[in-house]
């Protein structure tokens, strides 16, 4: 392209007038040259074709979240072409790149990844763009809108935005089994910065979590990430390996492949005699990745294991040649120092132990350093459907963003599978010719009647990555699945096994210990196995349970109280009026403050222990159970009126335990309790009830006045 930018400008737009329009209705005191980027393609694909780059302007390009430049074609046909469109979506950017280098010496303008246009006198190319579209994921094209000489140019950006909008809306950005990277990847910063500097010091990396929880995506990620810097990744999955002896000519396969990568930024990068490219013998393995790591120095190779579990399935057959491909391994990392070595797994165990076998040892005993991939942070759950969302003009509310953390557990996997199932359900309730003129709100109403018709498919899948983790780890598999948390403290107790599965299960973000060692069950490992709930457990129960798991996680407090009985004295073994009166006294400090929760069968550190034992003294009966406290003990007290009104009763089951829950709200009347002939008054003090007397009964009666 010339330097003469003007002169240029105008020599294009005489070929193509309707250039000239979209320039024209494009320009604004902000962006004063919209298309300043002109290439023809050297393609035989693009015959004749230019690839330009322009700007949308500021209100466009936020509003379709577009960062930067987009890449326009303009074709001179009346037929475009699918071969076209392919070059457009897969090389063009790459050329125009090219171009860049050849004029400036670098690279100054990156057009925006997820979108390109087309402009062609084709009448059919929106039906050739839809279809085509929508066999991709990544990157998507829309059409210029026809410019001709009548057009009026007032008109021509209103249709550009409502050709990109429903471009954008029409994929699924949530969908997809492959792994992400680039800009569809998101959490996980302190994990692979963590990574990075191990692999760049020269230590080998253990990567561990269940399946589908983003390991092979943060491998793509560090990749995307690393690549210009030199870091050359060579992947090898070992799902796909039925024997040992197929891995040295499958591992310099992969090898190749990441060179030839590198050769196309990187010209120079050595590669070897193509009789040397594939190897079959573990020691010739070894020799290869040393040598191509030293015959380039300014890369730094990373042999990734995928699936490391795979080799205890091997060393049942052959233990011997398993210890020797891990010490060909280790030889190579060890004889250069731009070599490492990155292995993922669901848990450590496989570096934990110093033996293969009974008399095989294990050459990468102690020798990783290991990283664990818990579930998303609420705040990388919202980040991940929100922003995702934008692209396709979603507006997600805060609350429905909550929402969908708190039913999946951050589980990566499932708060894309759940967001894809809202997706569905907003665009599936909207007229055909609703248009995508605005951004499509979703509200919580939206989360919950998709998670209705979802759940019982995601229990299917949960239940699936169960079932891979018990062929490899049968313990932590029946850790996950127990009933109860006793139940779970149970398996833990079994020994060296129990001990290494409450390890990973910690680290992994699944369980947590208290002071006393004891484990429960995290917020995510409830949500996830409250995925396809038996039929006769209803939605609102389900949030209920993660509701109330997440408030017996907290400590006491001015609006929560736990109650280990409501009338059973567990020292002494039988009724005590004093247990009785203390939640009494608790219910109507609520209803004199600011109302709360009162949990009964829970103890102050917030174990559920269930209340058999003040169920005893009802025969067993909650129904018998209710009416006594909310009836003898509460309202004969208290008072009827007051009762009804701001004290609701519920149960639930944990942990094989019947709780109560009062959910108390605050009263707009004084509450006095009568003991004996006398009225008494209670507030909450912090995390305690209190008496009030004297003059502080008077100046109380003042502040609610």
């Amino acid at each position: 392209m010339p330097p003469n930018l003007d002169r240029f400008r105008q020599a294009f737009f005489g070929r193509f007038p309707e250039a000239a329009k979209l320039d024209k209705a494009l320009r604004t005191s902000s962006n004063r040259t919209p298309l300043f980027f002109f290439h023809e393609s050297k393609d035989p694909d693009l015959k004749k074709c230019w690839l330009v780059l322009g700007r949308l302007g500021q209100e466009m390009e936020a509003s379709f979240s577009i960062n930067g430049e987009v890449l326009l074609l303009f074709s001179p046909y009346d037929d475009f072409q699918r071969r076209t469109f392919n070059k457009l979506v897969t090389e063009a950017r790459q050329e125009v790149e090219a171009a860049q280098r050849a004029i400036y010496g670098t690279v100054r303008f990156t057009p925006d990844s997820h979108v390109a246009l087309i402009s062609s006198k084709d009448s059919a190319l929106d039906k050739h763009i839809k279809a085509w579209n929508a066999e991709r994921s990544a990157s998507l094209v829309a059409s210029i809108p026809a410019l001709d000489s009548e057009s009026e140019i007032d008109t021509i950006v209103p249709l550009l935005r409502k050709s990109i909008a429903s471009v954008l809306a029409s994929r699924n950005l949530y969908g997809g089994k492959d792994p992400v990277s680039g800009g569809d990847f998101f959490g996980r910063i302190d994990t692979i910065q963590a990574v990075s500097a191990d692999l760049r010091s020269g230590r080998s990396v253990g990567l561990f979590g269940l399946r589908r929880s983003g390991k092979t995506s943060l491998l793509r990620e560090l990749q995307y990430r690393e690549e210009s810097a030199g870091l050359a990744l060579v992947l090898t999955d070992l799902e796909s390996v039925d024997s040992i002896d197929e891995i040295p000519k499958q591992m310099s396969r992969d090898l190749v492949d990441a060179l030839r990568i590198f050769r196309n930024s990187r010209p120079d990068t050595w590669i070897g005699p193509e009789g040397d490219h594939e190897v079959s013998t573990f020691g010739t393995l070894s020799a290869r990745l040393t040598r191509v790591a030293k015959r380039n120095p300014d890369l730094h190779f990373v042999a990734a294991i995928d699936e490391i579990e795979n080799l205890r399935r091997l060393a049942r057959e052959s233990p011997d040649k398993v210890r020797l491909f891990l010490g060909a391994l280790r030889r190579a990392a060890q004889s250069t120092d731009n070599m490492s070595l990155f292995f993922t797994g669901l848990t450590t165990e496989f570096f934990d132990h110093s033996m293969i076998s009974n008399d095989v040892d294990n050459p990468l005993f102690g020798f990783v350093d290991s990283h664990f991939l818990p579930p998303f942070t609420s705040s990388e759950s919202a980040e991940l459907v929100r922003d995702l969302g934008n692209l396709m003009m979603l507006d997600w509310s805060l609350d429905a963003l909550a929402l969908v953390h708190r039913f999946t557990g951050g589980f990566p996997y499932f708060v894309r599978d759940l967001s894809s199932a809202v997706r569905k359900l907003v665009l599936d309730e909207r007229p055909p010719d609703a248009g995508f003129a605005e951004r499509i709100p979703i509200c919580e109403d939206h989360v919950e009647r998709a998670f209705s018709l979802w759940t019982d498919e995601a229990g299917k899948k949960w239940s699936e990555i169960l079932r891979s983790l018990a062929s490899y780890h049968p313990v932590m598999n029946e850790m996950l699945r127990a009933k109860t948390e006793h139940q779970m403290n149970e398996w833990r107790s079994i020994g060296v096994e129990g001990d290494a599965a409450a390890s990973a299960l910690t680290r992994l973000g699944f369980v947590y210990a208290d002071d006393e060692k004891r484990l429960h069950w995290s917020d995510s490992l409830v949500a996830l196995n409250s995925l396809g709930a038996k039929e006769d457990v209803t939605l609102a129960e389900v949030q209920a349970k993660i509701s109330l798991r997440e408030l017996l996680s907290r400590p006491e407090s001015a609006h929560l109280e736990f109650k280990s009985t409501s009338r059973w004295n567990i020292r002494s073994g039988k009724k005590d009026n004093a247990i009785e009166d203390a939640v009494l006294k608790t219910v109507a400090a609520f209803l004199n403050t600011e109302g709360g929760t009162l949990a009964i069968g829970v103890e102050d550190d917030g174990t559920v222990r269930g209340i058999a034992e003040d169920l005893q003294l009802c025969r067993n009966s909650v129904d018998q159970y209710e009416r006594w406290l909310m009836g003898n003990l509460l309202s004969d007290r208290i008072g009827a009126d007051i009762v009804s009104r701001c004290v609701r009763f519920r149960t639930a089951n944990l942990d094989d335990c019947l709780i109560v829950v009062l959910d108390v709200a605050r009263s707009d009347a004084i509450v006095w309790v009568s003991v004996g002939d006398d009225d008494l008054l209670y507030v909450r003090n912090g995390n305690e009830t209190r008496r009030l007397t004297g003059k502080s009964v008077v100046e109380f009666a003042k502040s609610r006045q």
